[in-house]
């Protein structure tokens, strides 16, 4: 298995700048060198939440920790059969964001958080995370704007660990594929806003791509799942949640979280 969690999870950097989806190899880049991006949407009765959630390896060695630790789940609770069964009454919405994660924790849904808490607690990963609010629906127009703030804090927060620890910048940026039309959206903004970030040289040529194929990698899966949590915290903030905990313990930098760029909009 790939270092990102899936055979043949990577794409050659030609494609990267695309907004088609990833291809099966990924020429020239080394697992350390590949981050990913969660996002996560959701409404109550009085706000609607949009979350970016960034995550990145501290050590080339991190995807591969990834992929082994699930391993070793999936056999240690039998992952096989969980998936051929599902539990009566639905599946978890931790097993809904994150199958591959959560499947080998369905027969047993209320230690599934705690379980993939402590898992990720252990990964040499970081996070960063932005928030956008809405008090009200968000107006014909207003997506670009989101979709420019959600970078704008995932990316400063970002660069500011690389400045801190002289560490590199990934080289690219896998984002979960939300159809075409979508995704060239998103890629128009990225392209339109890296550059005037104050910390565009830092960042580099930090390429955006989106995944479509049938299967996440584990990295993807697992970004997908902090971005939930965060999103989860949000509307029900009373609510036990032990894998926002650990996404919070292991943001960049960790006292920032009650900054999180959140914007309300007001009809």
């Amino acid at each position: 298995m790939s270092a990102v969690g899936k055979p043949g999870a990577v794409a050659p950097r030609s494609a990267a700048t695309t907004s088609k989806s990833t291809s099966p190899s990924m020429v020239g880049l080394r697992p350390e060198q590949v981050a990913f991006l969660g996002e996560y949407m959701a409404s109550s009765e009085d706000k609607h939440v949009f979350v970016q959630v960034l995550c990145w390896p501290t050590v080339p060695t991190a995807w591969a920790t990834l992929t082994q630790t699930a391993t070793s789940l999936r056999e240690l609770r039998g992952g096989a059969m969980a998936l051929s069964s599902p539990p009566k009454g639905g599946t978890s919405w931790v097993h809904d964001v994150a199958p591959q994660l959560g499947s080998p924790l369905e027969r047993d849904s209320g230690a599934a958080e705690s379980t993939l808490a402590a898992l990720i607690r252990r990964l040499p990963v970081r996070f960063s995370v932005a928030v956008v609010e809405y008090e009200a629906r968000p107006l014909p127009g207003a997506d670009a704007l989101r979709y420019r703030s959600l970078f704008a804090g995932c990316l400063t927060a970002y660069s500011g660990f690389l400045k801190s620890t002289s560490q590199a910048a990934c080289c690219l940026l896998i984002a979960p594929s939300r159809g075409a039309l979508q995704n060239d959206a998103q890629l128009k903004v990225y392209r339109e806003a890296l550059p005037h970030l104050d910390s565009a040289a830092r960042l580099g040529p930090l390429e955006l791509t989106f995944w479509s194929e049938a299967t996440d990698p584990l990295a993807l899966e697992m970004t997908q799942l902090a971005a939930a949590a965060v999103g989860r915290h949000i509307l029900q903030p009373d609510q036990p949640n032990p894998l926002f905990e650990t996404v919070r313990a292991q943001l960049a930098p960790p006292s920032r979280f009650h900054a999180l760029g959140r914007q309300r909009q007001r009809k």
